[in-house]
């Protein structure tokens, strides 16, 4: 267990490196809970983020759409499909992949769209009182929620190349809710954690084991249906990144460990003090040199998303930029280099995070910021 003081330690030095306005973080371990916070709520503003202070979780969301789905629809083909993306659908709308992506694994919200009608279907409820009814109360999940808190840390988007501005309201879309729309705490998560470790809850045991199987693999790991199954510190485990309007967070679980952390961050730096706090806890993903991939220079895009992969030596040099859904905001990301591991994967900047990797799962295509990408110029 971490001492709830090295927790606070770890995190304070991960914000003094990456300038995040303000994170919260929990860890749980041998059934005690460590939490810690750091920064403000916004830029400009005195108040200071606790421990208990809620966030915009983003995508952290979709394992929790995945246990409201297990709770009241039969996991055939169809649901494993859309919860797991491997339905052939685009990130932000229900159109098909391009030709020659069929059967590949392409993150889509549009699916957790898709998987939150049947839910609204066969639960005869809004989408956010079945989650409510049959996730949020049964766990005691009181600062879980989709309505915006009484003072939230407050998103700050990309400002220029270097710098970085609140997001100055809340408009989340309720049709985008089962893909992303949820606020939560540090606490919350860890006690949503809990139960998908074993403890007392609305799903059994088999839906959690159904979570769990990897429906398909990319990044060099798999993904279930609302969890990422990779290795952790030598260990499986289980987690789900979330990104939009100007947060960054992640849940990780270690099954075997009895392990659970959730950081959350307000700024779209996030992930690299994500990044840190993962590396100081010895739960980053495996770094291993492999083999480069060949022929895979190249302009990739689809409908937003612009990525530009350079060869250089055995490393690739990389360019993405892609547009907020929530915010309209328009992302360019500085250039990076990432490293190969083999079979066709590459790790930046020790690829302690999935969303710090990317892959090329056929010719002519690239798996950057997790989705599919077609090559439009060479």
């Amino acid at each position: 267990m971490v001492p709830v003081f090295e927790l606070q330690e770890i995190v304070e030095e991960a914000r003094a490196r990456t300038g995040v306005p303000g994170v919260a973080a929990g860890l749980l371990a041998a059934g005690e809970t460590s939490f810690a916070a750091d920064g403000v709520l916004e830029l400009g503003s005195a108040a200071p983020v606790r421990p208990e202070t809620p966030f915009r979780i983003a995508s952290i969301s979709k394992p929790f759409t995945a246990s409201l789905a297990l709770t009241c629809l039969p996991p055939d083909e169809r649901l494993r499909a859309l919860l797991s993306h491997t339905a052939g659908l685009r990130c932000e709308s229900d159109r098909p992949l391009p030709e020659g992506a069929e059967g590949l694994f392409s993150y889509s919200n549009a699916g957790y769209w898709a998987a939150g009608d049947a839910c609204v279907q066969a639960c005869g409820l809004p989408f956010d009182e079945a989650m409510r009814a049959r996730i949020l109360e049964p766990l005691g999940l009181a600062a879980t929620g989709y309505a915006e808190p009484a003072a939230p840390a407050r998103g700050h988007l990309q400002e220029g190349a270097t710098g970085q501005r609140a997001w100055p309201h809340d408009a989340y879309p309720p049709g985008r809710r089962p893909s992303g729309g949820l606020w939560s705490t540090a606490g919350d998560l860890l006690r949503f954690a809990a139960h998908h470790l074993g403890g007392p809850g609305p799903l059994t045991d088999e839906a959690r084991a159904a979570m769990r199987q990897p429906q398909s693999q990319a990044l060099g790991a798999g993904y279930g249906l609302g969890w990422w199954s990779r290795n952790a510190g030598g260990r499986p485990a289980l987690d789900h990144e979330g990104s939009v309007a100007g947060y960054q967070s992640l849940l990780l679980l270690v099954p075997e460990d009895g392990l659970a952390l959730a950081v959350l961050t307000n700024s779209w730096r996030g992930s690299g003090l994500v990044r840190h706090v993962v590396e100081r806890l010895g739960l980053g993903l495996p770094t291993e040199p492999g083999e480069r991939a060949t022929d895979v220079a190249g302009r990739y895009a689809l409908d937003d998303a612009v990525a530009t992969v350079e060869e250089a030596g055995d490393r690739l040099r990389v360019r993405e930029a892609e547009t907020d859904p929530v915010t309209g905001a328009r992302i360019d990301r500085p250039a990076f280099t990432a490293e190969p591991l083999g079979g066709g994967v590459y790790a930046v900047a020790g690829g302690a995070l999935l969303s710090h990797r990317l892959d090329f799962p056929r010719p002519g295509f690239a798996r950057i910021g997790w989705v599919v990408l077609p090559r439009v110029e060479a």
